[in-house]
């Protein structure tokens, strides 16, 4: 895992709080950007920062390597960690905050070696997420998610927290996971996808035809279903208006969603 290059930053990352992850995960995550050495990365949910100090740290010594990082949230506490402990890390690394991912992506633009995945965990969550990325990546890319095994891990959590477990095993392509573990046992992992995913786009779809734990706002089902239309062909369109239609009946007529705080307007 090159683990020197991360333990150069793991005191300031543990002693300021700044991630989540356990120190093997971290690892992980920087022996994947060591091996691979990507060179355009974009980061889907972001939080204090932690995972964007690591991959930064590890992409230093990388020429022209630059990291995009992307939150839906447009709190002051986003990326907070880069900022104020890490500021030699800001000329690689760009924040984009406040809006979904197909807001930006656009913006960002094709031939992505590597995209990491921590956000909702809820459905629909990084299974959206990684369906709105797949336009801009390169073939043979690197696809990651954090907490793929979350609920089974922590099992006296009352949320479902499946949508990255469920993406992560619909996904084409070959797996790769922390020495020793397997996808039961470790919440962190990295596939590189196989060639031809147009071949699997309906199955990727398909996979948010369950019941969501959340709805997203109105603006963002609008916005993504632009951007499906405009990326996709018809019968995927197609598939993501009727989980919208049916998640808008169920979700927003579950009174847990109060309980839970998720999105209703």
């Amino acid at each position: 895992y090159e683990t020197n290059v991360y333990l150069t930053i793991e005191k300031k990352l543990e002693t300021n709080g700044c991630s989540q992850m356990r120190p093997i995960e971290r690892k992980f995550l920087n022996g994947v950007v060591r091996k691979f050495r990507p060179k355009k990365i974009v980061e889907i949910g972001v939080n204090k920062g932690g995972g964007s100090c690591i991959i930064l740290n590890a992409i230093q010594d990388i020429e022209n390597a630059h990291l995009f990082s992307i939150d839906l949230s447009d709190d002051s506490h986003i990326g907070a960690c880069v900022k104020n402990l890490f500021p030699q890390f800001l000329n690689k690394w760009t924040l984009f905050k406040g809006d979904v991912a197909a807001k930006f992506m656009e913006q960002i633009g094709n031939d992505i070696d590597m995209v990491f995945i921590d956000t909702a965990h809820l459905e629909p969550g990084e299974i959206l997420d990684f369906i709105i990325a797949l336009p801009f990546l390169k073939e043979g890319v690197i696809v990651g998610f954090h907490d793929i095994a979350a609920q089974i891990i922590h099992q006296m959590r009352i949320r479902s927290e499946w949508a990255p477990y469920l993406i992560y095993n619909v996904i084409r392509g070959k797996s790769y996971l922390p020495s020793g573990y397997t996808l039961l046992k470790h919440d962190i992992g990295i596939k590189i996808l196989d060639k031809n995913q147009k071949r699997y786009h309906q199955d990727y779809f398909r996979s948010l035809g369950g019941q969501w734990q959340y709805f997203p706002k109105e603006k963002h089902i609008e916005l993504i279903t632009e951007y499906f239309k405009k990326y996709y062909d018809n019968n995927c369109s197609l598939i993501f208006k009727e989980a919208v239609e049916f998640n808008r009946h169920f979700v927003k007529k579950n009174p847990m969603n109060q309980f839970y705080g998720f999105n209703s307007d």
